[in-house]
């Protein structure tokens, strides 16, 4: 029987031991391959242009469409994101634009004169990318591609002119009130500085909505969970 001692079953402290050698050994490369892809969170204040114009080729007893709505405000935007093999990554926003109001600044673009008041337009939506990173030291420069989907609200007042054979007589002012949600292009450009799990970010990102282009400028910060 001693020439089968080969064959005898191992202690169990030595299994053990056996077992925690192999998981130690083998922690550097689970580590290694969860840093394959690095998930990042990020808030930005934003500065944006929101534009919309109104879809109808003659509303307002045929004037024509209501001129671009073209308005700066405040807004914010969240990002969730992962960065995957140095160049590439994918990244979610949700976004407002803001809202904004003018009275008396806008035109129906037909021939029928009048004034427009109490103009509002407020936007907000979500975004999805593909991101390309540029081999560019100490500074992550990025460029961002993929789609949109806002959601505008467009009100106004509209009160059109219409000449007599004395003069000119007004008639009762229309009032404008568009809700869509529409899908488009979405382009953006940025620049990151990371210091460890932090980073700071600034970019710019330009949308589609209602045959308008609104934009938005934001500075903001990323936390990275490597």
């Amino acid at each position: 029987m001693s020439g089968h001692s080969f064959f005898r079953p191992v202690p169990l402290q030595a299994t053990l031991a056996l077992l925690a050698a192999a998981a130690v050994g083998g922690l550097p490369q689970a580590h290694a391959a969860t840093n394959l892809f690095n998930v990042y969170a990020g808030a930005a204040y934003a500065r944006s242009n929101l534009r919309a114009k109104d879809s109808n080729p003659a509303p307002f007893n045929g004037g024509g469409p209501l001129s671009a709505f073209n308005r700066s405000d405040a807004g914010y935007q969240f990002s969730l994101g992962v960065r995957g093999l140095e160049l590439l990554g994918a990244e979610v926003d949700y976004f407002d634009l803001g809202s904004g109001s003018a009275s008396g600044a806008y035109m129906p673009a037909g021939t029928s004169p009048g004034t427009v008041s109490g103009a509002t337009l407020s936007q907000k939506g979500e975004a999805a990318f593909a991101m390309l990173y540029l081999p560019v030291p100490i500074v992550d420069i990025y460029l961002k591609a993929g789609v949109d989907r806002i959601t505008s609200d467009l009100g106004a007042q509209f009160t059109p002119v219409i000449y007599c054979p004395i003069g000119s007589c007004r008639v009762p002012a229309e009032h404008l009130a568009l809700h869509a949600t529409t899908t488009g292009l979405a382009l953006g450009a940025g620049a990151q500085w990371q210091f460890g799990n932090w980073g700071i970010r600034a970019e710019y990102e330009r949308f589609t909505a209602l045959g308008e282009h609104p934009d938005l400028v934001s500075v903001g910060v990323v936390w990275t969970f490597l």
